[in-house]
């Protein structure tokens, strides 16, 4: 994770505060993690805990896109429990190092939207993705729109580190700019709501207001959930009394 730089592994007396100050059992896990380096914004595990705990213990595919030093397959694992199925994919050679039983990583580039296909069709359906990659808006893009057809009907696609589309330093951003992931995103508010706007869109077989239930905004980190939708529905229930004057001068 390129934006690890920023921020540090938990040592001593924070480790001892970030145990304390967990309120779910993923934090738990992550406070108390002594094996390989995981780098990622804390108030993540938080909201991970809120959408990823319907999954526990069931055997599930998740594939993490940028995997660096390995810390994030372990604690994934802890996680779900052994039933998990875990991919890795990262760019680098060397995180072959961290494959172990149950956990495969595969080296490719995010970029590269054959490979992508290739490897759902290996691994795929997917339950849940983590896009940790690069954080390049056009590495970001190709890998929502080559994978997030091959998520489960009821799985999650996850992005993290949408901080890159503000920064103008390394990664060309700002808010409001054209051509960042975060601009992208937001497009995608519009089709979840294209019901309201667009005709026929029970028709349209890739339509994305037809597969998705929620788009989750967290500082940073955008989560969507996969559901297979059909025409939202007035549902008119109860009754409205009459006015008190209504109702004598009915019974006059």
């Amino acid at each position: 994770m390129a934006l690890g730089s920023r921020s540090r592994t938990l040592k001593g007396l924070r480790r001892i505060s970030a145990l304390w100050g967990a309120q779910s059992e993923l934090e738990q896990i992550v406070a108390t993690h002594r094996g390989l380096v995981m780098n990622k914004w804390k108030h993540y595990f938080e909201i991970y805990d809120r959408h990823f705990a319907r999954l526990r213990g069931r055997d599930i595919t998740l594939l993490e896109i940028g995997i660096s030093g390995g810390g994030s397959l372990e604690i994934w694992r802890k996680f779900f429990g052994p039933t998990a199925r875990i991919v890795g994919l990262d760019n680098n050679p060397d995180c072959k190092r961290f494959e172990a039983p149950g956990t495969r990583v595969v080296i490719g580039s995010q970029g590269d939207a054959a490979f992508l296909e290739k490897l759902a069709a290996e691994i795929g359906p997917i339950d849940i993705l983590i896009d940790d990659g690069s954080h390049a808006f056009d590495h970001q893009l190709t890998t929502f729109r080559t994978l997030f057809k091959h998520i489960r009907e009821d799985g999650l696609y996850v992005c993290e580190d949408l901080c890159s589309s503000y920064w103008a330093e390394g990664y060309g951003g700002g808010p409001g700019k054209p051509g960042t992931y975060v601009e992208f995103i937001k497009t995608l508010i519009d089709e979840l709501n294209a019901w309201y706007w667009r005709e026929d869109v029970e028709t349209e077989s890739d339509a994305f207001a037809r597969s998705v239930h929620g788009m989750h905004f967290y500082p940073a980190l955008l989560v969507i959930e996969k559901r297979a939708m059909e025409k939202p529905l007035l549902t008119p229930v109860g009754h409205t009394p009459k006015a008190e004057g209504a109702l004598q001068a009915a019974q006059v």
